[in-house]
């Protein structure tokens, strides 16, 4: 924890500042965040907390200092948020799409969704991403898409396809500006130089994807200025 405190504080600090969110922490961990800021390491100014945990004390989590969201998935028991919290509602490709977007939006809560996972068939498809992205535009919902998204481009191999968060961004802009699904899922499956030219085309898309979840600010940034784009 306190390591990633510290790498935290550096970016923060840092020159990609502008692009860095709140530092995620599971709910189960708080007390340890705490023991830390508490004996020195810097406390992050914005926190997330990830909450799964059926047990997680929730009137505790939202007096924690800089909290600015949390994430649980549909059926967790949440009090209400207060006013300066918002709470992020997972869905998945195994949910009634329509139906879980129809709640969260009635709710006034925002969309969660994981662009990878632990084995290849944890990783979504396109044509599923696609229709996030395009339900959650004709709802007017925001998404932010976590499971570690720290690749810039997709790309394809032996263990099967790993989501870009460059693909993502400008499928998102594509949404925006009223592209259909199926155009949607073409840009989230670019690869190689089509891929790449997507760069210039993420333009709006912030107003549909709040945010992405990277291992490090760093890595992606170091890719993409090794490709000559930034």
């Amino acid at each position: 924890m306190a390591e990633a405190l510290r790498a935290y504080a550096d970016v923060a600090a840092g020159p990609h500042r502008r692009v860095a969110g709140p530092f995620l922490c599971p709910a189960s961990r708080l007390p340890e965040l705490a023991a830390c800021v508490a004996g020195g390491v810097p406390a992050p100014e914005a926190i997330g907390v990830v909450g799964y945990d059926g047990s997680t004390g929730w009137r505790q989590v939202f007096t924690t200092p800089g909290l600015v969201h949390v994430e649980t998935p549909a059926d967790a028991r949440v009090p209400l948020t207060p006013g300066r919290v918002r709470r992020y509602v997972e869905v998945g490709p195994q949910d009634d799409l329509a139906r879980a977007l129809d709640a969260i939006a009635e709710a006034g809560h925002r969309v969660k969704v994981r662009t990878s996972g632990p084995t290849r068939y944890a990783v979504p498809a396109s044509e599923w991403l696609a229709a996030v992205l395009v339900g959650c535009e004709g709802r007017k919902l925001v998404l932010k898409a976590a499971g570690d998204l720290h690749r810039p481009f997709r790309e394809s191999g032996d263990s099967g396809h790993h989501h870009g968060f460059v693909n993502l961004l400008a499928a998102a802009a594509a949404t925006r500006s009223g592209v259909p699904a199926p155009a949607v899922a073409a840009v989230l499956s670019a690869e190689g130089a089509d891929a790449e030219a997507l760069v210039d085309r993420v333009g709006g898309s912030r107003e549909l994807v709040a945010s992405v979840t990277v291992r490090s600010v760093d890595d992606p940034v170091r890719e993409l200025t090794a490709r000559g784009l930034l």
